[in-house]
């Protein structure tokens, strides 16, 4: 419990992550879109939208953090190819971008488009 509360002490006091936890940011926001045919319903963590780009970013507490966004976990690719997905289609004129914040480091990592967008394609809807 201590080591957690630290963690999210150290995610809130970060300075390089001041921007995630701006007031004109979303927080939890529900989704529901299409995926492969099929209803998706999720949470984001954190949505930033400004006039061009929207950014969906997901908190992890994964006792390991990958070294590099190709080294992110596949069930986790997928989860963001389905956040950007439905962020593509509500809003089809905007850039996308997908990160993950890293509690354990208190670090942002930007994930490859091309990379969720594959991961999204693999995911297998019953």
């Amino acid at each position: 419990p201590k080591d957690a509360y630290d963690e999210a002490v150290r995610v809130l006091t970060t300075p390089a992550l001041a921007p995630v936890f701006a007031p004109e940011t979303l927080a939890e926001v529900p989704i529901v879109a299409d995926l492969n045919g099929a209803t998706m319903k999720g949470t984001i963590d954190r949505l930033i939208v400004d006039d061009d780009t929207i950014t969906v970013i997901d908190f992890k507490s994964n006792a390991t953090v990958p070294a590099t966004p190709g080294d992110t976990p596949e069930g986790l690719l997928r989860q963001m190819g389905a956040y950007v997905h439905a962020m593509e289609q509500i809003y089809p004129n905007r850039t996308i971008k997908a990160q993950i914040l890293w509690t354990k480091t208190a670090k942002l990592m930007d994930l490859v488009h091309a990379d969720v967008s594959a991961a999204r394609k693999r995911v297998i809807v019953p």
